[in-house]
């Protein structure tokens, strides 16, 4: 069974280390089976350009460093603290069919505001 979840950590730094503790060999290479995405610091507001494509206002971006994993299994409980749940259609997504429908279904359990029911007048 694999497992689909998103963190944020402090800083690239954090979340190297905490990927590290999963454990890597001599060389620092991983060795174990969970895949993981870098998806690094997120933008908030996008940046605006001017019609020549020149930058006019810098891109916001979280001061916090997100990560995806695809746990081979279950999460590994140490990781809670650095858990983040958003919204389904979010930067990144991977994984079975399955991992990516428990998540949602986890994601709907603990934030249902992420899942507003349709309005019945724009439905026929």
């Amino acid at each position: 069974m694999k497992t689909f979840r998103k963190y944020s950590f402090g800083s690239k730094g954090a979340a190297t280390t905490k990927i590290n503790q999963l454990g890597v060999d001599e060389e620092g290479n991983p060795n174990h089976s969970h895949a993981i995405v870098h998806l690094g610091n997120l933008v908030v507001t996008p940046a605006v350009y001017d019609e020549e494509g020149n930058e006019v206002t810098p891109p916001v971006m979280t001061s916090t460093y997100h990560i995806d994993v695809l746990w081979d299994g279950e999460p590994d409980a140490s990781w809670d603290n650095q858990l983040v749940w958003c919204p389904p259609m979010g930067v990144h997504v991977f994984g079975s069919s399955s991992a990516i429908a428990e998540w949602v279904e986890k994601c709907k359990e603990l934030h249902p505001e992420y899942f507003p029911e349709p309005d019945p007048d724009i439905i026929e």
